[in-house]
């Protein structure tokens, strides 16, 4: 590919280099997810990988050592401090993000959650710029939780960011084991390489986080053995 030649997104995954070009449809308004950066008209990779698509964005896929904040991107933070009325909240990134006191659904000055270090947060990047110190919220655009939130009790694991988009993926085949071996379970995946899971008893908590670490390793079905084991000898 020449310097200003440009191509179509392909329809499946490929591996791309940097300074490769693609056009952006006309009809479609997509995301510009990490790895790529817009401009006139096209994208350009800036990070070498497999390009992938969907409806709604377009991203480069790779495991990066380190999680580089993305807009609209859910993620798993800690609060590690506070200052005025700002949270500070460590998302594993290279700078440490900040989140405003009513950044919740229905929060105001005098209602608003206390929240204290240690505590974890499931919220959106609604800022990234790599000078800067990146936002978040724990509402959508229209204001509503939407399933951003405190997360309370629980895991958390640490995981490569390569295995939290598979997990977040719609209907991913990683998932499906849980539900056929787990009555009742919450998981909650953000895309800074964090995974925090509730089940009803701690024994089931612990088999399903063996299982997701397992995923980074091994196929489907070996992990899928693992986890029956893990269950089996913890009761």
């Amino acid at each position: 590919m020449t310097e200003n030649e440009t191509k179509e997104i392909p329809d499946k995954p490929s591996i791309v280099v940097c300074g490769d070009t693609f056009n952006i449809p006309a009809n479609k308004d997509l995301t510009v997810g990490p790895g790529l950066v817009f401009r006139n008209d096209a994208v350009t990779c800036t990070k070498p990988g497999v390009i992938k698509s969907n409806e709604r964005s377009v991203w480069i896929d790779r495991n990066n050592r380190r999680y580089v904040p993305v807009l609209e991107e859910r993620v798993i933070g800690t609060i590690i401090g506070r200052v005025m009325d700002e949270y500070r909240i460590d998302i594993g990134g290279a700078h440490v993000a900040m989140m405003s006191s009513i950044a919740f659904e229905g929060a105001t000055q005098r209602n608003k959650p206390e929240l204290k270090p240690g505590n974890v947060v499931f919220a959106r990047v609604i800022a990234a710029n790599k000078d800067v110190e990146p936002e978040l919220s724990c509402v959508n655009k229209k204001g509503k939780a939407n399933g951003l939130q405190v997360l309370e009790g629980g895991h958390i694991i640490q995981c490569s960011l390569g295995l939290s988009r598979k997990l977040r993926q719609h209907k991913s085949p990683l998932t499906q084991p849980l539900l056929n071996h787990f009555k009742s379970f919450e998981l909650c995946v953000g895309m800074n390489g964090r995974v925090w899971v509730r089940a009803d008893t701690i024994k089931h908590t612990v088999a399903i986080s063996i299982y997701l670490k397992q995923c980074e390793y091994l196929s489907v079905a070996d992990a899928v053995m693992t986890l029956r084991q893990t269950v089996k000898a913890l009761g």
